[in-house]
């Protein structure tokens, strides 16, 4: 006898003619962001898995906390993130005000701070790494809980590479909430969230597939988010939307190793120099060539984290054909020479 189908694998279901027609069918979102999100190398892990009657109460320790537990290098910033797949939950930050999770949301923490879930008052508050260490997550209240209070979530990290220059991580809000089920959103987020219901159904919570599903869900999520930000306020996500600035910003993510300028860039976006140099800082909050600097110089912790190249080969790679004038650039950005930067991130 098969199991019945959760409420959302019951939405998706009901949804199975997926939308495709103009609005889905073009890009969310331009090449650069997909050149950002690439740039992140995202793995998803998902550390615990389990249901809820209230009260209850789990405080996670910060990001850096985060990756100890989860014997992760010193070079890989961690994104915890919590999905509520049923009932909901309150998210407390120290000194304000608790936010409501409800069922079809993921949050992500995107500075890492440490944080504390709970449903109901009165728990005892246990520490996520105790939790996490024994393994028994499945909280029950020492009283009867009311019919259907019961919370399911999935909790665990995204582990993001080279991210200290990366746009799209500082154009993230300190708690992004996504809403899998809202109106208008993005249909593959429901989507994928009933296939990790069934993943985690069917195998162990860190399966292979249930991890991808997770990255999947994480590209999705921002996606979601960057066309929504987009017009609320500026920075880069808006600069993306930008007719002028965000052709600009295509040319300088297609063209790493090229002698940009900003006349070259005002040409591309076909509009003078000076009112697109006017127009790129109101919108991004920065200059052009700084923009470029800060690109390329992402791309090149990458290319040190990630290979064997030499300083000259990475020098040429991001535009620079003098590697004493790339080591200057690269400390004036990152604060140390490439040399330094890439031994501390060996370690």
């Amino acid at each position: 006898m098969f199991a019945p189908m959760s409420r959302t694998a019951e939405f998706i279901a009901d949804t199975t003619e997926l939308r495709v027609g103009p609005r889905w069918a073009q890009p969310l979102v331009p090449q650069p962001f997909e050149d950002a999100l690439t740039s992140l190398r995202v793995e998803g892990s998902i550390l615990l898995h389990g249901h809820h009657r209230p009260p209850w109460a789990v405080d996670v320790p910060s990001a850096d906390n985060l990756r100890e537990l989860m014997k992760l290098p010193g070079n890989v910033r961690v994104v915890p993130f919590h999905l509520v797949l049923e009932g909901n939950f309150d998210l407390h930050f120290e000194d304000e005000a608790p936010l409501r999770l409800e069922h079809g949301q993921i949050v992500m923490c995107t500075d890492g701070t440490a944080h504390r879930m709970s449903q109901g008052k009165g728990a005892r508050v246990r520490a996520f790494e105790n939790v996490l260490t024994t393994g028994r997550w499945r909280m029950s209240s020492e009283g009867r809980s009311p019919a259907g209070s019961e919370t399911e979530l999935v909790c665990g990290g995204f582990s993001l590479r080279s991210d200290s220059l990366n746009p799209l991580i500082a154009a993230l809000p300190r708690v992004l909430i996504v809403d899998t089920r809202a109106p208008g959103a993005n249909p593959m987020l429901a989507h994928i969230v009933a296939m990790i219901e069934l993943e985690l159904a069917r195998s162990e919570q860190d399966s292979f597939a249930a991890s991808r599903l997770i990255e999947i869900l994480f590209a999705e999520a921002l996606k979601d988010h960057a066309r929504s930000a987009g017009v609320e306020r500026a920075g880069w996500f808006k600069a993306l939307q930008d007719p002028k600035v965000g052709r600009a910003l295509a040319v300088i993510h297609q063209q790493i190793g090229e002698p940009l300028t900003v006349e070259m860039l005002a040409q591309a976006a076909a509009i003078s120099p000076s009112r697109f140099a006017a127009r790129f800082r109101e919108t991004m909050g920065q200059s052009v060539m700084a923009y470029v600097s800060q690109w390329r110089m992402n791309i090149a912790c990458r290319k040190l984290a990630e290979t064997q190249l030499g300083l000259s080969e990475i020098a040429a790679l991001v535009g620079y054909q003098d590697t004493a004038a790339f080591s200057r650039a690269f400390k004036a950005l990152v604060g140390q020479s490439p040399a330094h930067w890439r031994s501390s991130k060996a370690r």
